[in-house]
């Protein structure tokens, strides 16, 4: 590598070219990468890194998907049940424990001692009728992922998560508990509240390289090639929509990220300094995050936290009405922006293939009782009577 580097960051990429095993590539790679200083003369040379990186965590994903199917894959990452699942993440002692247990209900280990949670403990959230999984998972610390058996385990439930609740305790520094966390995720290919770098990229069997929009690119198209031939693609067509740097066009290449949505829940707002600390994680991570505070210990904030967690969801709770007149208890949950024809296909599709019109009462009426048809866009709390014919 032809760049100013330091003794340490060249060490880091004798030792990174000397690895044999796919993992200790992947480890040695990225120390290489955090030692290579960060500015505009290195920029190209730490996407071409980072591609590499990409590489290297396709041949590893590969291999643990043909492990998986011989029996031998993760062993206590948990399935989605109920309408979402979420995840609760925090550094040890965070209190994430007593924040699981008073919105669930369910009998989860609380103590003031470290890594009191081993594996991911299950709860229910009961948000007026919609059933969310909420998951109390053990603390995470600095390089979890190559220091702890079950790092990976750990990530792939993250990753399966609709919403990443960060918990962070107000009586230490927030600042330190959200660079420990953001950084672990980052390392473990999680990106929270990031939009998928904006391009199209398609295949094609021959044709060598159709660029277009590459004036969005500060790259030269020979650069910009070489970055798709590391992920064997040469035969494509790529389209960028928005100006982007070299390294978003590697991100958006790298299969293995996961895109998620989370928020901050700043807890153990009833002890010292945490008003100060609170007005601390604001002013850095509030462009970010929506951040709640609560007090676990006292029970405080806990009733709004539930609330505001279904909205970041982009649910909606959908009750029918039947001929009798009468409304049911339990709402059909479905996605934001789903439609009266959606709702019909799920009650039975005899109300979707012989649809006459529909009666709405809620938020999405103009008025009640309006009658509808089957592409009027739901909202939640709406209760629907369909008639068909």
């Amino acid at each position: 590598m032809s760049t100013n580097l330091s003794p340490e960051a060249k060490l880091a990429e004798e030792e990174y070219q000397e690895a044999k095993t796919i993992e200790d590539k992947i480890i040695k790679l990225e120390k290489f990468i955090s030692m290579v200083p960060k500015h505009k003369a290195t920029e190209k040379m730490v996407a071409r890194l980072r591609s590499s990186l990409v590489k290297h965590k396709s041949e590893l994903d590969d291999r643990r998907k043909r492990m998986k199917s011989l029996g031998k894959g993760p062993s206590w990452v948990l399935a989605k049940e109920g309408d979402a699942q979420i995840s609760l993440v925090g550094v040890a002692n965070s209190g994430k424990s007593l924040l699981f247990r008073n919105l669930t209900g369910a009998n989860a280990k609380v103590g003031d001692y470290p890594f009191t949670t081993e594996k991911p403990e299950p709860g229910v959230l009961d948000c007026d009728g919609a059933i969310i999984q909420l998951i109390d998972l053990p603390s995470i610390f600095p390089n979890i992922r190559n220091e702890s058996k079950n790092g990976n385990m750990l990530f792939s439930q993250i990753r399966a998560a609709d919403l990443i609740i960060f918990v962070i305790d107000l009586s230490k520094d927030p600042e330190e508990q959200m660079t420990i966390l953001l950084e672990e995720l980052y390392n473990g290919s999680i990106r929270v509240n990031k939009e998928l770098p904006p391009i199209e990229l398609r295949k094609t069997g021959s044709g060598g390289a159709l660029l277009i929009g590459e004036d969005k690119l500060d790259a030269t198209r020979e650069e910009i090639i070489e970055i798709l031939h590391d992920q064997s693609l040469y035969n494509f067509s790529l389209k960028i929509l928005k100006p982007i740097q070299l390294s978003d066009l590697v991100e958006a290449l790298d299969a293995s990220l996961s895109y998620n949505v989370g928020i901050i829940v700043a807890n153990k707002g009833d002890t010292d300094n945490s008003k100060e600390n609170f007005e601390k994680l604001k002013k850095l991570y509030s462009k970010q995050f929506m951040i709640y505070p609560v007090s676990a210990l006292k029970e405080e904030g806990l009733e709004i936290l539930g609330d505001e967690i279904f909205k970041h969801l982009n649910l909606v709770r959908i009750r029918s009405k039947e001929q009798n007149g009468e409304i049911a208890k339990k709402p059909i949950v479905i996605k934001e922006g789903a439609t009266v024809g959606d709702i019909a296909k799920i009650i039975h599709t005899r109300f979707f293939d012989h649809f006459k019109q529909a009666k709405i009462t809620g938020p999405s009426a103009k008025f009640s009782g309006q009658s509808v048809g089957l592409n009027h866009i739901l909202k939640d709390g709406d209760v629907v009577e369909i008639f068909a014919e």
